[in-house]
């Protein structure tokens, strides 16, 4: 069977098992910092997703150290039934087609504003602009980068804003060079 098909059907599983019991937001917060930590750490991956021989009780202690809390009840059950299927080799899987079930589910919007210098309020007054726009709760990752000079670039999954003056330079140097090659 399909890798993304068994992943996707475990994840709208936990997705209805979590809005059952209400308790969502903790879930889907603690699931995004165990992608994190997979995909930073690819030994806890490997030893949580590859070796069927170590107990579930020790694979949760080792993910509660690297989330640094005690897992949810729904995350536990959550594994016990991916270890008792002999799914755990589809766990990274499974847990981002969570997170992005969930999103749609609740109507969350997670992109990205780089600055060249902090903005105060600029990240949220975007978030409460496009979630009214959008009818959706936004997030924003902040980041900010020197390199890009001045102004800002947005991105929200496919709308790109770039407004910095990096790009503008690099518009305008395009625009010279192809001017000097029409001259030649």
């Amino acid at each position: 069977m399909n890798a993304g098909v068994i992943a996707a059907r475990y994840a709208k599983a936990l997705l209805k098992y979590v809005m059952e019991t209400g308790n969502g937001d903790k879930v889907y917060s603690q699931v995004c910092v165990l992608v994190l930590r997979m995909e930073e750490v690819r030994q806890l991956r490997e030893y949580v997703e590859e070796h069927s021989e170590i107990g579930i009780d020790k694979k949760v202690s080792l993910l509660e150290t690297a989330l640094g809390e005690p897992l949810a009840k729904e995350l536990v059950d959550f594994l016990n039934l991916v270890t008792e299927r002999k799914r755990t080799g589809f766990l990274l899987r499974m847990l981002y087609s969570f997170i992005s079930h969930y999103r749609g589910a609740l109507k969350i919007k997670v992109g990205r504003l780089v600055t060249a210098l902090p903005a105060e309020g600029l990240k949220e007054r975007l978030e409460e602009y496009i979630g009214a726009r959008t009818g959706s709760r936004v997030y924003l990752d902040v980041k900010i980068d020197p390199a890009i000079i001045g102004g800002f670039v947005f991105e929200l999954e496919d709308w790109r804003i770039d407004a910095s003056v990096e790009s503008q330079f690099r518009m305008i140097r395009n625009r010279l060079v192809e001017k000097n090659n029409r001259i030649v």
